[in-house]
């Protein structure tokens, strides 16, 4: 860990029709670019398809996936670049944690291992 590191929450929204073996890989290289950054990934909540307000990039559903992690901040600009490059993400997010204690206390859609 570096001594900037902070607690932030990824929200991503995945194409909806993925090959569960490409959905898989996508998650290793979610967890990959934290952990190889000296971050650790805490916590993952499967959302699974869900309806769009509006159309993304032409569809109308996301599988959506959320990642609680620790990471220094001097590589979050990296992370989101690198989600930007990934043509499978629809869109995502990255917000800090304000409330540390409640990363892992809600209640699981699906779990995923880490």
């Amino acid at each position: 860990m570096t001594k900037d590191s902070k607690y932030y929450e990824l929200i991503v929204a995945l194409k909806p029709l993925l090959p569960d073996d490409v959905r898989k890989a996508l998650h290793q290289e979610f967890v990959n670019m934290v952990t190889d950054n000296g971050g650790e990934v805490l916590d993952v909540d499967v959302w699974g398809k869900r309806y769009l307000s509006f159309k993304i990039k032409g569809h109308n559903e996301g599988y959506y996936i959320i990642y609680s992690f620790k990471l220094g901040a001097s590589f979050i600009g990296e992370f989101r670049r690198q989600l930007e490059l990934k043509q499978d993400v629809l869109r995502y997010m990255i917000t800090e944690v304000e409330d540390v204690k409640s990363i892992g206390k809600r209640i699981k859609k699906k779990e995923i291992e880490i």
